[in-house]
C-alpha cells in the first residue's frame, strides 16, 4: 500500500501492528533458497499512552535497531472502500481514486492519505473493473512515523490488514487455489478471498465473538453469505479452503461450530504449521492471535 523505500523480496523485514491493547512485532527473514524464517514474534500489552516507550523497549531488547518495518494498520484506523476502478496506470490509481472519494467522505481531502489497489481483471466476471481504496488520517500517519523513528526503526511501508491476511494465505498454500482467510475478534471480523496472491474479496464481519449468537449461528450465517456472494458474483467459483486465524478466546468452540455448519472445508491456521520446526513459532493460540497480522505484514514482498 503506502510508500515503500526498500526492496523487501529478500533479507529481513519487521511486521508491526499497534492496536488499542498492545504492540505486536514479528521478524521474517527471506532467502532465495529457503522458505521464510520467523526469527522473532512478540506481543506486549500497552495502552496508547505507553506505545512509544513499549515499542522502544521491545526493539532494544530484541536487537532490532535500524531494521526496516512494514506497519500494518489496525482495522479501526482506516476506511476501506470498494469502488469502480478508473482506466489509469497502476501508479496513478491512488491519485485518481482520491478525487473519486471526495463526495463519499466527510473529512477534507487535504487531511487524508489515500491509496488503492485494483482487483484482478476477471473479478466480477469482467463486468466492471473494481478497486479497493484505503483512506487514512494524515495526522495519524505522521504520528506512527514519528513513533517508529523514536523507537530506532525505519518505516519502509504501511499496509492494511487485508494485505497482511493475503500474505498469510500465500504462505499457507494459496498458489493455484482459491482460499478464504477469516479473522474473528470480539466485536467483528474480516474475511478475505484470494486466488494465489491476487485478492478478490474483502468483507467485514459484523458479528464478532460477542455477537456470534448461540453456537456461533449469527457469525456462521454472515460468513456463509459472504462465501456464497463470492462464488455467485465473482469470477473464481468454488473456494477450496477457509483458514481460521487464531483467536484470543473460544477458538476451539468456534472452529467446531463453523466446521459443522459452513459448506466449505475449514481448518485452523497455526504459526507452528506455517513455520514448521521454527522456535519463534512455538506460541500459544492467544499469543498467535495477537501477532498473526504482524507476521503477515513481515511477509510483505512488494517492491516500490
Amino acid at each position: 500500500m503506502w510508500f515503500s523505500s526498500i526492496k523487501t523480496t529478500a533479507g529481513s523485514l519487521l511486521g508491526l501492528e499497534i492496536s488499542p491493547t498492545g504492540i505486536a512485532l514479528a521478524q521474517i527473514r527471506r532467502s532465495p533458497d529457503h522458505s521464510p524464517r520467523l526469527l522473532q514474534c512478540h506481543f506486549r500489552e500497552a495502552v496508547p499512552a505507553q506505545h512509544c516507550a513499549v515499542l522502544k523497549s521491545m526493539v532494544s531488547e530484541s536487537g532490532l535497531d535500524g531494521l526496516p518495518v512494514n506497519l500494518v494498520l489496525h482495522p479501526a484506523e482506516y476506511k476501506m472502500l470498494l469502488l469502480e476502478c478508473p482506466d489509469v496506470p497502476a501508479e496513478d490509481l491512488g491519485a485518481a481514486m482520491r478525487w473519486r472519494i471526495k463526495d463519499l467522505i466527510s473529512e477534507p481531502l487535504e487531511d487524508l492519505v489515500v491509496d488503492a489497489f485494483a482487483l484482478p481483471a476477471d473479478a466480477y466476471r469482467g463486468r466492471s473493473r473494481m478497486a479497493f481504496c484505503a483512506v487514512l488520517d494524515k495526522t495519524r500517519m505522521q504520528g506512527w512515523s514519528t513513533l517508529i523513528d523514536k523507537a530506532g526503526l525505519k518505516l519502509a511501508s504501511i499496509d492494511v490488514t487485508e494485505m497482511a491476511m493475503r500474505n498469510l494465505g500465500v504462505l499457507a498454500g494459496a498458489e493455484n487455489q482459491t482460499i478464504a482467510v477469516l479473522r474473528l475478534r470480539s466485536t467483528g471480523g474480516l474475511i478475505c478471498v484470494q486466488h494465489g496472491a491476487d485478492l478478490y474479496m474483502a468483507r467485514a464481519i459484523e458479528h464478532g465473538l460477542e455477537q456470534a449468537g448461540p453456537n456461533f449461528s449469527s457469525a456462521t450465517l454472515e460468513i456463509q453469505r459472504s462465501l456464497d456472494y463470492f462464488e455467485s458474483q465473482l469470477g473464481k467459483g468454488h473456494i477450496n479452503r477457509l483458514l481460521l486465524l487464531p483467536m484470543k478466546r473460544d477458538g476451539k468452540d468456534a472452529l467446531e461450530a463453523l466446521a459443522s455448519r459452513l459448506t466449505v472445508k475449514l481448518r485452523a491456521l497455526d504459526l507452528r504449521d506455517l513455520f514448521d520446526g521454527q522456535p519463534a513459532a512455538q506460541l500459544d493460540e492467544q499469543t498467535q492471535a495477537s501477532c498473526m497480522t504482524a507476521v503477515g505484514a513481515a511477509l510483505r514482498q512488494t517492491v516500490a
